[in-house]
């Protein structure tokens, strides 16, 4: 399923980017993706009302998570890897569909980088999407991402060689009809990353009723080789 809001323009590279998308094959029959687990993927906590400012207070960034890392020249990633929830997956490369929609990645185990956002590294929200299960594997690639916690760690491997390495921010659901576009596609003064994927499970309507989305901050990178 995809859903389109109003577009942000990206000012830094002036291309258009969508805002919300629910990374999600085979709404129709998931309930038998789901009854294979306990329960519903973790969900984050729901989001207040959406803020104009993407970034967290200065004094509030200082106190809970590390520094930010100075920015990297522009690279395409090739990895991600997210030990405290499992993941460890290659990178697709995603685009947008002819309505203008963000395409989705088209193998539920593997996640995919949003092209037309930054790479991973430089100034700006890079943009990673990821489904929560399907049909062909119940539980797919971002299926614990609801699970992450503040400060944990994210590393991005890129095709220079170096390892881009972001500490979470915060973890947030917010539903379809109010996803805060800027926010989460909003030009930003740091390097930041986000990752996307459906959230809130209403088994009732065997459906996702919102998106769940991390929000990190660059902290460190290795060098090459």
């Amino acid at each position: 399923m995809r859903r389109r809001t109003q577009p942000v323009r990206n000012g830094r590279r002036g291309l258009t980017a969508v805002a919300a998308v629910c990374a999600l094959g085979g709404l129709g029959t998931l309930a038998t993706a789901v009854a294979e687990q306990p329960g519903p993927p973790p969900q984050p906590p729901r989001a207040a009302a959406p803020s104009a400012t993407p970034t967290p207070h200065r004094s509030h960034r200082a106190a809970t998570a590390p520094a930010p890392a100075r920015a990297l020249p522009a690279s395409r990633p090739v990895s991600l890897a997210i030990p405290s929830i499992g993941v460890h997956t290659s990178l697709m490369s995603l685009g947008q569909n002819k309505d203008g929609s963000v395409e989705v990645p088209s193998r539920p185990l593997k996640a995919g980088w949003y092209r037309y956002s930054p790479t991973p590294g430089q100034n700006g929200p890079a943009v990673i999407l990821g489904h929560v299960d399907s049909d062909e594997t119940g539980p797919a690639v971002f299926y614990r991402l609801g699970a992450l916690r503040p400060g944990a760690s994210v590393s991005v491997r890129r095709e220079d060689g170096t390892t881009a390495v972001f500490t979470v921010d915060k973890v947030r659901e917010y539903p379809k009809d109010g996803f805060p576009t800027r926010t989460v596609y909003g030009n930003t003064r740091r390097p930041e990353l986000r990752l996307i994927t459906c959230g809130d499970w209403d088994a009732d309507h065997h459906t996702y009723r919102g998106n769940t989305v991390v929000f990190a901050h660059l902290t460190r990178t290795t060098a090459k080789g």
